[in-house]
């Protein structure tokens, strides 16, 4: 029973420090403030899946904060340089909190799966149906082929021309 009680215990102190980041206190303030050490928040943390889902979602959502708050630095500080350094300082720090959203590198993974199966029998499929489905023709027409084939020039200008073989004329 003890036992019980005292993991409820680290997990109330577990949600009341992610409360506390999510309110923006730093995180060395928030674990100050319930009287534990950094080293036993990280060990509370490790052991308690939810609550590390929870503290991750925090800091993204942190992230979100922090930017907003560097908007209005941007907005509200007279002085143009002091503005830029905090609105900066900001944006760096959501960065590392949230890369998907805030980060500098674009993830170009693709997370798409294909079923090759599925794929394959609907390309066999485009590929089996018959060539009158594949035509859009309403009134087809019929062209007379010679039965025989017959070789000769085709080009009528260039008769006169010499053949392979030839002795060139340069007098000429």
């Amino acid at each position: 029973m003890n036992e019980v009680l005292y993991e409820n215990e680290h997990k109330a102190v577990l949600n009341r420090i992610i409360d506390s980041i999510l309110d923006g206190i730093p995180l060395k303030k928030a674990v100050a403030a319930e009287g534990i050490h950094l080293r036993t928040f990280n060990r509370w943390l490790s052991g308690d899946r939810e609550a590390s889902l929870d503290y991750v979602r925090a800091q993204e959502l942190l992230a979100d904060v922090l930017v907003d708050d560097a908007l209005e630095i941007v907005d509200t500080e007279p002085d143009a340089q002091k503005a830029r350094n905090q609105a900066d300082m900001r944006k760096w720090i959501a960065s590392k909190r949230n890369t998907k959203r805030y980060g500098d590198r674009i993830d170009m993974n693709v997370t798409q799966t294909l079923d090759i199966g599925t794929t394959l029998q609907e390309a066999r499929a485009r590929l089996l149906r018959p060539v009158r489905d594949q035509l859009g023709v309403s009134e087809p027409q019929v062209i007379d082929l010679p039965s025989r084939i017959v070789q000769g020039a085709t080009d009528n200008q260039s008769v006169d021309r010499p053949q392979p073989g030839d002795a060139p004329d340069i007098f000429s």
